[in-house]
């Protein structure tokens, strides 16, 4: 619907620029009109401008103009009167009412010789039939729409760019994209300077091209445009399309997040305004974010809206897009008899769009069929009739060489016939073989689409279910991080207790079991991922040594309590490859991981890691060895398959998943290598990866085991990071402020006991709570979930980050989309720091500490340096801005000793209070010691200049008391105004 609704905007011909001044004054003039032809037009224009802001009073102003036009018989009148109610017709979704309308309303408008409104009703009557999918139709009065705007010539720029633009609608629908942004491009040039509405909708055009094509950046950057151009001719259903295109590739580019915000944005303001089809699409892509996000039960409810919607509007594509979506919802959720009663609705409908299509063609060659038919046999009887006049003319005449003349042409004219007749004859026989043929064709082209459906739907099945494994694993995440930062928390504790020994075997049994479902937890998404083919792994050349010692540390311990013979063979050498860090560790790590488990204690393991050549190309060959039962034959070729489980997956205290093996093997082909099993005669069994060696001048790049770094991943033991309150500080200094805005119940109160001992905790639900909350109460650092009903997280750090008030507050974003795309996406929305869950609750101490540690150096900073520009101090644009504004502010009023905080706020833009909160966060001052301050360091520079004495320097800075002036000087220096002058002489 995006597309048509754009063709308002740039070539209906009878609608006016839609802007406040314009709307006045023609209410002004209507008032005023009186019963005549003037007042038919001023209605008229009215309905156009209120199309899209108002429909119903676009449908009273054309019903008047129609009853006066008729009482004045103004044909001109009568025919804008049609065409506005066909206006409304468009707006309610009634596309063969407003062709009907327009086209009743075409004869006047004929009769009046009013060529504009005949152009814009032929391009009306196109825009509907392209609602209706009716290309062709739609295309030829299109054609006829840019005839008579190039005969009318200047002042149809406007008009023309409307009609390009929509001969590249449908260039775009027969995927013909270089050709429709062409016609795109040669719309917005046409519309420079006549049409900035046109314009606009051009650029979501343009925008949409690009998207189709992949560039999905240009696709953000043309979208981004328009809806600014919109916002500023404030046009809100041009804004809310904007939103929704712009909210289609944002979930394209894999930013569900921001994908909601836009599509929550579009909908808001489409509901206000009431723009059926806007909200048709805003619910559409709802529900689809919803279902890529794993949350498919919420996204039913969105598609639910849609389909019935969608059915009220007769939109057929949505419909299709509706059923799709419910179907792979029930799917995800498990009910799979609702899930194939809507599959079963897509394949019909999608059926039924083939069909009546190629009724359309069947009846359309008909049709002209029947025209030849018709005049061959009109001109078969003129024949007939010239010859019987000309018979009785010859027997009249009564002379016999007139009659043998006459026979004579009697029989020429018969011959003539018969050719006729038998030429007609063929065209019969060719008509009918034609026809026969396009049966044939039709048959074979339903036979394709029906195989083409059946593939389809195995593909959409396929994809159900590799969603649900996505989304099941995601939703795993939020209680894993419940489950496993208490069982740390406890272990941690347990170090100190008497009953260390049986308390700390339980849970650590508990620990242990839950990292193993984390664990297999994330083995499902990288499967999901490399299923879908979204796991491009960037590979980074280097030498692999570090990488393999590490990971092979990772089992002494096991080892020595299994008293298992653990052997590391590295050559000095270094081994150069390109690689994924942490993709490659899992590999080895897994490998390892099976071989103790599959070796009985006393036995022994063997990593080995060498280059060799093989078939003239040098190899990085690393196995495992272990002494285990080892796998049989008949399993060897199926160890790597996923699921798949031999029958050693029953040895060992954990039974085998099959879901391992088969992600190494997928990882290993990702960096273009292979991996094998090898039976050997002794028992135990090798596994034995291949990587390609890179012969590198230099290495670029050396990379230590990923788990040095820390990845937000649970760990027992090792050094608490967490800087406990020194013994009897608490109490004699205010702590700082938290505020946690986190949905999930369980996890606010985790994270509220882990921060509790060390700051002020405030808590709120929701984004919407948390933006109330920070306004109200200006904590120090905001930590904040990211999908949250009202208002998620990422659009709350956008709020808090270009709010004054609020933009010096640091955000950490907290979420369980753990890729690096999720990661920029958060970091990029202005939040100061990102975790995934699961995550360490010590990690995210530190990571509060440091930020809010920063935030103090900054305000120390300020106040100890004499000479210091906003960009020293200010941490985010917003804050920047805030300081330079407010740093002029007091500079004009330093001569004015009646300069006080109250006033300062005034000019400011803010309150008191919210201006003494923003600048102790920023500069640990109040409103009123930060005027001080900036006096003083003013009266320091003009000391350093001997600009004047002491005293003419104190008033003209704002002190009207010289005492008073050298008491606070010595307070902020150290020294008095005139040691301060006499030292800075010296110096010179």
């Amino acid at each position: 619907m995006g597309k048509i609704l754009l063709l308002l905007f740039c070539g209906i011909g009878l609608c006016a620029v839609a802007q406040p001044s314009k709307r006045d004054s023609l209410e002004t003039l209507l008032r005023k009109a009186g019963p005549d032809t003037n007042r038919v037009r001023l209605l008229n224009d009215a309905a156009a401008i209120y199309w899209s802001s108002d429909p119903e009073r676009l449908k009273r102003y054309a019903e008047e103009a129609m009853k006066l036009s008729r009482q004045l018989d103004f044909n001109v009148g009568i025919g804008r009167s049609y065409v506005s109610l066909g206006i409304y017709h468009w707006t309610k979704g009634k596309y063969r009412e407003a062709i009907e309308s327009a086209k009743t309303g075409l004869p006047y408008l004929e009769k009046g010789k009013n060529n504009r409104a005949i152009a814009g009703t032929h391009h009306n009557i196109g825009m509907n039939y392209a609602a209706l999918g009716d290309f062709p139709q739609a295309i030829d009065y299109y054609y006829k729409a840019l005839k008579v705007y190039e005969k009318m010539g200047d002042g149809t720029q406007a008009d023309l760019a409307g009609t390009y633009n929509a001969i590249g609608v449908i260039f775009e629908h027969q995927q013909k994209y270089d050709q429709a942004l062409q016609h795109y491009w040669q719309s917005y040039r046409k519309n420079a300077g006549s049409d900035p509405r046109g314009q606009a909708g051009v650029l979501i055009n343009i925008g949409t091209i690009y998207q189709l094509k992949g560039d999905l950046r240009k696709a953000v950057f043309y979208l981004n445009q328009s809806r600014s151009n919109f916002e500023k001719i404030k046009e809100p259903i041009g804004v809310a399309m904007s939103l929704n295109h712009l909210g289609a590739v944002y979930l394209k580019m894999k930013q569900p997040d921001r994908a909601e915000t836009h599509y929550q944005q579009a909908l808001k303001l489409a509901e206000q305004k009431n723009y059926p089809s806007s909200i048709l699409t805003s619910l559409l892509g709802l529900g689809k974010v919803r279902s890529e996000t794993g949350q498919a039960a919420q996204s039913l409810g969105y598609y639910e809206k849609a389909r019935q919607l969608a059915e009220q509007l007769h939109q057929r594509e949505d419909r299709l897009s509706a059923y799709k979506g419910l179907a792979a919802a029930y799917a995800a959720t498990g009910n799979f008899p609702k899930a194939y009663g809507f599959q079963g609705k897509w394949v019909a409908l999608n059926d039924s769009v083939f069909n009546e299509e190629s009724a359309k063609k069947i009846a359309r060659v008909q049709a002209e069929y029947q025209s030849e038919k018709k005049q061959a046999e009109i001109e078969l009887l003129k024949k007939n009739q010239e010859v019987s006049v000309l018979w009785r003319n010859t027997v009249g005449a009564g002379l016999l060489l007139t009659l043998v003349v006459g026979a004579l042409v009697v029989s020429r004219q018969r011959l003539k016939i018969q050719k006729n007749q038998a030429l007609l004859a063929q065209s019969r026989v060719v008509s009918e073989k034609n026809e026969q043929l396009e049966r044939q064709t039709r048959q074979l082209e339903g036979q394709a689409e029906t195989l083409a459906t059946q593939a389809r739907q195995l593909q959409e099945l396929d994809e159900v279910k590799s969603r649900f494994f996505a989304n099941i694993s995601h939703e795993f995440r939020t209680p894993l991080t419940l489950i496993i930062g208490p069982l740390a928390e406890k272990m941690r504790s347990l170090t100190d207790a008497t009953d260390v020994d049986f308390r700390w075997n339980e849970v650590a049994v508990m620990h242990r079991n839950a990292q193993r479902l984390l664990q297999l937890i994330n083995q499902l998404l990288d499967l999901s991922k490399i299923e879908s083919g979204k796991m491009n792994l960037q590979l980074q050349p280097g030498a692999i040594n570090d990488l393999l010692t590490v990971a092979a540390a990772s089992f002494s311990s096991m080892a020595e309590q299994r008293s298992i013979q653990y052997t590391v063979q590295l050559p000095t050498e270094r081994l150069l490859v390109r690689y994924h860090a942490d993709q490659l560790e899992k590999v080895v790590t897994n490998l390892l991981s099976n071989a103790f488990k599959f070796t009985p204690n006393g036995g022994s393991v063997t990593l080995t890691a060498q280059r060799v050549e093989k078939q003239g190309k040098p190899l990085v060959q690393i196995w495992v060895d272990d002494t285990g039962m080892g796998i049989a034959p008949e399993q060897v070729e199926r160890v790597f398959e996923r699921f798949y489980q031999g029958t050693t997956s029953l040895v060992g205290d954990q039974p085998g998943t099959g879901i391992g093996l088969s992600l190494v093997k997928e990882v290993i082909q990702l960096h273009n290598g292979t991996i094998r099993v090898e039976t050997k005669a002794e028992p135990g069994a090798r596994f034995v990866v291949e990587l390609p060696f890179e012969e590198l001048a230099e290495t670029v790049i050396e990379v230590s085991s990923p788990r040095s770094r820390s990845e937000g991943a649970l760990f027992v033991g090792g050094k608490t990071v967490a800087n406990e309150p020194e013994s009897g500080t608490e109490g004699t200094e205010v702590r700082p402020t938290l505020l946690i805005v986190e949905d999930n119940d369980d996890l606010r109160m985790f994270i509220r006991n882990q921060l509790g001992r060390h700051y002020r905790v405030l808590e709120r639900e929701n984004g919407a709570r948390g933006l109330e909350a920070a306004l109200e109460l200006s904590p120090d650092l905001i930590i904040s979930d990211w999908m949250m009903p009202e208002m998620d997280g990422a659009e709350l750090c956008r709020r808090i980050k270009t709010d004054e008030r609020t933009s010096h507050i640091p955000m950490i974003m907290l979420t369980a989309l753990a890729t690096q795309d999720n990661k920029l996406t958060g970091l990029e929305t202005g939040a100061d720091d990102y975790l995934t869950k699961p995550f360490d609750s010590r990690e995210l101490l530190v990571r509060v500490q440091n930020l809010i540690e920063s935030r103090r150096k900054l305000r120390e900073r300020f106040g100890r340096e004499l000479r210091i520009g906003p960009t020293d101090i200010a941490v985010t644009s917003a804050d920047e801005k805030f300081l330079m504004r407010v740093m002029k502010i007091v500079e004009d009023n330093l001569g004015n000793s009646q300069f006080s905080a109250e006033e300062f706020g005034r000019e400011a833009g803010l309150s008191r209070m919210q201006l003494h909160r923003k600048l102790t966060a920023l500069t640990g001052q109040s409103a009123g010691d930060f005027i001080r301050v900036m006096r003083l360091k003013r009266a320091a520079q003009l000391l350093e200049g001997q600009a004047a004495t002491v005293s003419e320097i104190a008033y003209e800075v704002g002190f009207n008391s010289l005492s008073y002036f050298s008491k606070v000087f010595r307070e902020q220096f150290g020294v008095l105004p005139t040691e301060y002058a006499n030292r800075s002489n010296a110096s010179v």
